[in-house]
């Protein structure tokens, strides 16, 4: 070991254990800040489920993330179903996310690089909320790293257990969540365009890629069939670039308001950095032959692949059924931080005050969306609707827009109360249709309770609320994050 290089080591481990404890607080303050929102109720709802309810779920179509509502089972038998309970399993994978990142940008963006990665990923918005939210996104996005660093390390020293490890990761991922598959033709192409590097490992790895089908068997026997079939998933339909676009802002700015060019120019200058101008050889020659230019340039190239392939790849299963939404591909935003953290290399090897100026803005921009995060109510806030309508104390009945949201309330609420749920109109029905059947269901009670989220989903003409607006008094209202709360007394009804 070279001289003060033991001392160099000792202070990256010191300062890699120190964004490891930053991700933990960030993650941990305010962890239950946020009310529960319908998906995190759903998660609930399906790990209090039996151990044959729970089997039912790899068994039956449309099903996504079985093996995480089976972890969260035997943890909240553990530990409860708090909001702060549920929500720390994802702490935990969010955190344990950091090391392993580093150990990738270590690889493809050098000890510096790696570092910086670990920093963004301690910090970044997006997978601080993730970090923070009873669902499987976080476990996920530390799966799907582990697959990945377990591949790298399998195609390099050609061992049995490290194939395995590597089939186990990805089956494992598959039924955290179905669109982990999309990681798995990007770790195909990385062996591929790395093939001098490889080739002695192809064997094994042609034997992997066939036993790495066993495991999505029975999830193709009906996802495939859903995919061709008439199953829609209620998502609306992005072009690519739509897609692109969404992404850059999710991964960068997350949640905050500024979603124009200017607040996003800074992430897209490095990622830009990190896509042309990081290479792995310092005294990088335009000259050179195009194979040695595209070797100098290969570590961004497959950080670029890692980066789009997914994204593509759920473009085009999207054409024949719109499935996107910025969360699913949660497992490209590792080669999202790492192109920043190579576009900080690249730019701090051409002027280390500009790169330690770019890589301040980077930091600032994501405590100033942390601070949003952690003192803004985004999540339908149905923790302060139940207490609301407990605390008014009126109201026979409540009715609901949309039902998926009814079980969060249940959650919150303390008391038994008679409930609806309002007819669904995005079918086609008309008013009339509308009137007679909450006619029917508000016959007999003088003040009702009307509960609104996510209407876009259920009644997205509003027809329920204009009933409501036409034949009733109001009596009390309250606008929240994302939920409306509105009492009516209906002076026509018949008191039983």
């Amino acid at each position: 070991m070279e001289p003060g290089s033991s001392g160099r080591f000792r202070a990256g481990k010191l300062m890699l254990l120190s964004l490891v404890l930053l991700a933990f607080g960030l993650r941990l303050y305010h962890l239950d800040y946020q009310s529960l929102w319908r998906d995190e109720m759903d998660a609930i709802l399906f790990a209090q489920r039996d151990p044959s309810g729970l089997k039912s779920l790899f068994l039956t179509p449309g099903h996504n993330g079985p093996l995480y509502y089976v972890i969260l089972h035997c943890w909240v038998g553990l530990v409860g179903d708090s909001e702060f309970s549920v929500r720390y399993l994802s702490l935990v994978c969010g955190v344990l996310a950091v090391p392993v990142l580093y150990l990738l940008g270590r690889r493809w963006v050098g000890k510096t690089g790696g570092l910086i990665a670990a920093l963004l990923c301690a910090t970044s918005p997006f997978l601080v909320w993730y970090g923070q939210e009873g669902k499987m996104y976080a476990l996920l996005f530390l799966l799907s790293m582990l697959s990945t660093h377990v591949y790298l390390l399998a195609v390099e020293r050609n061992r049995g257990y490290l194939w395995a490890g590597y089939v186990l990761l990805v089956a494992l991922s598959l039924y955290v969540h179905l669109l982990a598959i999309l990681i798995v033709p990007f770790h195909l192409l990385l062996f591929l365009v790395s093939w001098p590097r490889y080739r002695g490992a192809w064997k094994s790895w042609l034997v992997t890629i066939v036993i790495l089908a066993l495991p999505y068997l029975p999830l193709a026997r009906w996802e495939i069939g859903t995919l061709v079939g008439p199953f829609t998933t209620g998502h609306q339909f992005y072009a690519l670039q739509d897609m692109l676009t969404i992404l850059l802002f999710s991964f960068s700015l997350h949640s905050a308001p500024h979603r124009n060019l200017l607040a996003i120019t800074l992430f897209l200058f490095l990622l830009l950095a990190g896509l042309l101008l990081h290479t792995r050889d310092r005294q990088w020659d335009p000259r050179r032959s195009v194979r040695g230019m595209l070797h100098s340039h290969l570590d961004s190239i497959i950080l670029g692949l890692y980066l789009f392939l997914p994204v593509v790849s759920l473009f085009l299963i999207s054409l024949g059924m719109p499935i996107f939404t910025d969360r699913y591909l949660i497992t490209v935003v590792p080669a999202f931080l790492l192109l920043l953290a190579g576009g900080l290399v690249a730019v701090r090897e051409r002027s280390k005050s500009l790169a330690i100026v770019c890589l301040g803005l980077v930091i600032l921009s994501n405590l100033y969306v942390l601070a949003l995060q952690g003192h803004t109510k985004i999540k339908s806030d149905f923790r302060s609707a139940a207490q609301y309508v407990q605390e008014d104390g009126r109201g026979d009945l409540i009715v609901f827009v949309i039902p998926h949201g009814r079980p969060v309330f249940d959650y919150y609420y303390d008391d038994e109360y008679v409930g609806v749920d309002a007819p669904y109109t995005n079918v086609g029905i008309g008013s009339g249709d509308v009137a007679e059947e909450m006619e029917e269901a508000t016959e007999g009670y003088a003040e009702v309770w009307f509960i609104v989220t996510e209407a876009e989903l259920w009644d997205s003409s509003g027809l329920v609320q204009e009933w409501f607006e036409s034949h009733g008094t109001p009596l009390a209202k309250r606008s929240l994050a994302r939920v409306g709360v509105y009492l009516y007394a209906l002076p026509s009804a018949e008191v039983s």
